[in-house]
Formats: structure tokens, C-alpha cells, sequence
């Protein structure tokens, strides 16, 4: 009887060290980088916040006017409400860069969790950055450069 104590024991002790570090884990997601306004990881930041808020028409000023992306492109697009951005790297070419983030739904732990990968192209024009390419989540307006 006192083997099965122990393996009960010891089956909620884990439980609890699982429970603390996926707590930790999506802690330390919740905290937000500062970027310098004027960097692209900035102008990305600042659009996917734009996107989760549906707050369309600012989002859209990040974006290159030549991709023709209107409203009804991000009410089209599907993303999870509860979505994070992590951010990888950027690299900054002159006028052009590219900044490589994860996006993620950060639900329930074990329920409705993805996390995927996703890059922005990015161009200068008249001292501001703004998205091109092929942009998440509106890539139905993409190619018509």
C-alpha cells in the first residue's frame, strides 16, 4: 500500500513541475520587446498587433500600397484571436529587409496551440518601412505587384 502511495506521490509531483514550467513559458511569451520606431521589427510588431486588434485600416498602412490590399483581404484571412509574435531575426540590406518571426495561438495549455514560422519582406520608402511580399495572414492579396 505504501509503494502505491509513492507512485501517487510521485505522478502529482510531476504533474505540478510540468504545470510550473509551461506557466514560465508562456510568461515569458506575454512580455513585449521595444523596438526603435522606425525599425522594421518595429513596423512588423506594430501591423501584427494591428491584425489581432482588427483594427484593418491600421494595419494597412504598414503594408506597400502596390500589393492593392484592402479590408475585406484581412476579414477574409483567418488567425487565431489569441496570437503572439516571437521574433527570430532581421537582417537589414540597404533599403530592403527581412524580418523572421513565430507566430503562435498560446490557448489553453495542450488545447488549440500552433506555432508557425512566418518572414516579412520589407522595403524603405520615404523613411518608413512597409511590408511587400507575400504578408500574413492577407497572402490572397499578394502578387499583384
Amino acid at each position: 500500500m505504501k509503494q502505491v502511495s509513492n507512485v501517487v506521490l510521485a505522478v502529482i509531483t510531476g504533474l505540478i513541475v510540468i504545470v510550473a514550467i509551461l506557466a514560465a513559458i508562456f510568461a515569458n511569451r506575454d512580455q513585449t520587446a521595444r523596438w526603435a520606431p522606425d525599425s522594421p521589427e518595429a513596423t512588423v510588431q506594430s501591423y501584427v498587433q494591428a491584425v489581432v486588434d482588427q483594427n484593418y485600416p491600421a494595419a494597412l498602412r504598414h503594408l506597400d500600397p502596390a500589393l492593392a490590399c484592402n479590408v475585406s483581404h484581412f476579414e477574409q484571412s483567418y488567425y487565431p484571436q489569441d496570437t503572439a509574435i516571437s521574433f527570430f531575426q532581421a537582417n537589414v540590406d540597404g533599403d530592403r529587409a527581412t524580418v523572421a518571426v513565430e507566430i503562435g495561438s498560446y490557448g489553453e495549455p495542450f488545447f488549440d496551440t500552433f506555432v508557425h514560422q512566418e518572414q516579412f519582406e520589407l522595403i524603405q520608402a520615404e523613411g518608413d518601412w512597409l511590408i511587400t511580399g507575400s504578408p500574413w495572414p492577407v497572402y490572397i492579396c499578394a502578387g499583384m505587384l
